[in-house]
């Protein structure tokens, strides 16, 4: 189990410590500022729309750094290591997703506000 926190927390650090984080989030920002000069100046419909366009927005940019959710770790061999130490393939893709939903997730929340009142 010590594996596992100690996986999760590396991941946490290795989101939080590359400077790729902030290219999802300038992304979304990018998109959310994009979308009223796409539809128009219609208030109405920009009310209607602009919550399926965040939502829209946000889960691309989550899209993002997926690659580099597994990649290192298998290039060096770190899965093969957990799965010949006995752990579940299913844990460890838990907990890798579950660092990134923490490590993308913050930021991402913070890029909501400024998006959100444009």
């Amino acid at each position: 189990m010590t594996a596992l926190i100690a996986l999760f927390w590396r991941d946490l650090r290795r989101a939080w410590g590359s400077g790729a984080l902030w290219l999802p989030v300038l992304f979304f920002l990018l998109v959310a500022t994009a979308f009223p000069f796409a539809v128009g100046p219609d208030t109405p419909l920009l009310r209607r729309a602009g919550g399926g366009m965040i939502w829209v927005a946000a889960l691309l940019a989550a899209l993002l750094p997926i690659d580099r959710l597994v990649r290192p770790d298998k290039d060096a061999g770190v899965l093969d290591q957990l799965a010949v130490r006995g752990f579940a393939d299913e844990l460890v893709a838990a907990v890798k997703i579950a660092a990134h939903a923490v490590g993308f997730g913050l930021p991402l929340m913070i890029a909501l506000f400024p998006a959100a009142a444009l």
